[in-house]
């Protein structure tokens, strides 16, 4: 699959918004008590927005849901889609296997404040072990990677649960809808000896069902994926 870089997917507020949270979070809670350091964030946070794009962070989006017309519109061709599903279990030895984060996008504005605070206690307990990296810096470079899990309440619907990584080097480009898009590959195998296996396959809202069916397994079978029997979609979609 494709993990594209953060800064090219379609929430144009991708990790920005995070920052924002964050800014507003830090000028409004109050100082903490005892002698932990207190973060002065609000400065920081400018130089952190600045870094978006030029320390990438490579995002693989998952949903929940295996049947929602909202991604069937946004992402397939007119009858012409298919959703691959894998299994929790599966996706959790993948990610763990190939060193990337997984975990599932929070919406909730109290839930992802209760995230802020866990993430300035980490910085702080990271600091406090090794003080060789400057307290707000180690804050803004966990907002970097970590806050692409704090989505718009207005994406709730998609249930999204992304595979994160932050690589260096250079990725590959892909052509985009209006502009080329940098990518890395996220493997759907728990190594080079695995086989790829899906726990369904739905095939998108099309005027050709039955012809479509076939032909999904016909590929599944080709590259000896394993999968139980492609299934249609139950949305009474047209759109051709």
């Amino acid at each position: 699959m494709f993990a594209t870089d953060a800064s090219y997917l379609n929430d144009s507020q991708e990790v920005v918004y995070a920052v924002n949270l964050a800014r507003k979070y830090f000028k409004n809670r109050p100082s903490p008590g005892g002698t932990r350091p207190v973060m002065d964030m609000l400065n920081v946070l400018d130089q952190t927005e600045s870094l978006v794009g030029k320390l990438p962070t490579y995002v693989a989006s998952f949903s929940e849901h295996p049947d929602l017309l909202s991604q069937w519109r946004g992402y397939c061709s007119k009858g012409s889609g298919f959703a691959l599903c894998v299994s929790p279990d599966r996706m959790t030895k993948i990610a763990k296997a190939r060193a990337w984060e997984l975990f599932k996008c929070i919406y909730e504005e109290e839930q992802q404040v209760e995230v802020l605070k866990k993430m300035e206690e980490s910085a702080i307990d990271h600091f406090e072990s090794n003080k060789t990296v400057p307290l707000q810096v180690v804050f803004g470079l966990t907002l970097l990677g970590f806050g692409t899990a704090l989505k718009h309440p207005k994406f709730a619907e998609e249930s999204e649960w992304r595979a994160v990584q932050r690589v260096g080097g250079t990725p590959s480009i892909r052509p985009g809808a209006s502009t080329l898009t940098p990518y890395v590959n996220f493997p759907l195998t728990i190594d080079e000896k695995d086989s790829v296996a899906l726990s369904r396959l739905v095939v998108g809202p099309t005027p050709h069902a039955v012809l479509a069916v076939r032909a999904a397994r016909s590929l599944l079978q080709h590259y000896s994926v394993t999968c139980p029997e492609p299934i249609s979609s139950e949305i009474p979609f047209r759109n051709w």
